[in-house]
């Protein structure tokens, strides 16, 4: 994405209250968005601006910071048509660099809570733009375009061993949606869009929300616990480890044996999840097509790398 002009970026500052106190710093720039650093006389704030593929961020972190006092980012401006917003700095650190294992298990928990209030606001976020994606539109992708995501790398032997799996994706889907409602879904849920704020949780950087499944949120977090463990062998054991502190809050819902069901189908049928949001969502809204032509074939790869590591 091309950077506005300094200009631009004090005008929006300064309508906000705030006045700029040194050099606008870039801090991030993709295909997706630009995020720079503005250090003002309150402090810095953080400008933004998202492409396409990600538009709906601006409404939809406006909304959750109404709703959400303290759990996400502070926004003091913004512009949903354009999809630019400007928020305060969360300061405090990122779950990344602080390795107490009982922190993350009520991160996740906590994000848990946040989900299944958000069962009761699906409208409210549709309404937003927040892309759709529940379940019958997930098994409609998947039967038009499972095929076309194999041919993104995969070799015909591991395309044949995906397309098989075909009927059983089906009847994941079907199981899941009779578990839990639909409710916000993250979509990048890693250690690095958590922080711990003056001892709260707070959880941000919403560009790859969908309004889905909600477990599918786990497939990211739990590849986030490679930083608490020393060697690979034990990656598995911590995602067992994690599990009821994500499902506790959902017992409302289900007995706790079949949501861990729905979560180990979940573990699956997220990387397809995944595979089509490359495929659908964000690749065909990039400017470096080539670059993520292959992200559907990885993703699907994982899933078979997943079923033989835990046996199936």
């Amino acid at each position: 994405m091309e950077m506005q002009s300094e200009k631009w970026f004090k005008t929006v500052v300064e309508s906000a209250g705030y006045k700029i106190t040194g050099p606008i710093v870039k801090v991030k720039e993709s295909d997706f968005c630009l995020i720079v650093r503005i250090p003002t006389n309150n402090g810095d704030l953080y400008l933004k601006e998202n492409g396409f593929a990600t538009k709906h961020e601006a409404a939809l972190s406006k909304y959750l910071d109404g709703t959400l006092k303290g759990k996400t980012a502070r926004i003091v401006a913004s512009n949903e048509s354009e999809g630019w917003f400007l928020m305060k700095d969360l300061k405090g650190q990122p779950l990344r660099k602080l390795k107490e294992k009982v922190l993350w298990q009520r991160a996740i928990q906590e994000y848990a809570e946040l989900q299944i209030i958000q069962t009761n606001n699906v409208e409210s976020l549709l309404a937003l733009g927040v892309p759709d994606r529940r379940i019958p539109i997930l098994k409609q992708e998947i039967e038009q375009y499972l095929l076309d995501m194999c041919r993104t790398g995969l070799s015909e032997e591991e395309t044949k061993k995906v397309m098989s799996l075909q009927p059983e994706f089906f009847e994941m889907c079907d199981y899941l949606g009779a578990i839990v409602p639909a409710s916000i879904e993250h979509g990048d849920l890693h250690s690095n869009n958590i922080r711990l704020v003056n001892e709260n949780i707070a959880f941000f950087d919403w560009g790859d929300t969908s309004v889905s499944h909600p477990f599918f949120s786990t497939r990211i977090f739990w590849h986030a616990l490679d930083a608490l463990i020393k060697v690979e062998s034990d990656w598995l054991k911590v995602v067992e480890e994690f599990r009821p502190f994500y499902l506790e809050p959902w017992t409302k819902f289900a007995p706790m044996k079949e949501l861990d069901r729905a979560l180990r189908i979940s573990d699956e049928l997220a990387c397809v999840q995944r595979a089509l949001s490359w495929h659908l969502y964000l690749t065909p809204y990039s400017k470096n097509k080539v670059e993520f032509a292959a992200r559907p074939a990885q993703w699907l790869r994982l899933l078979m790398e997943h079923r033989t590591l835990v046996g199936k």
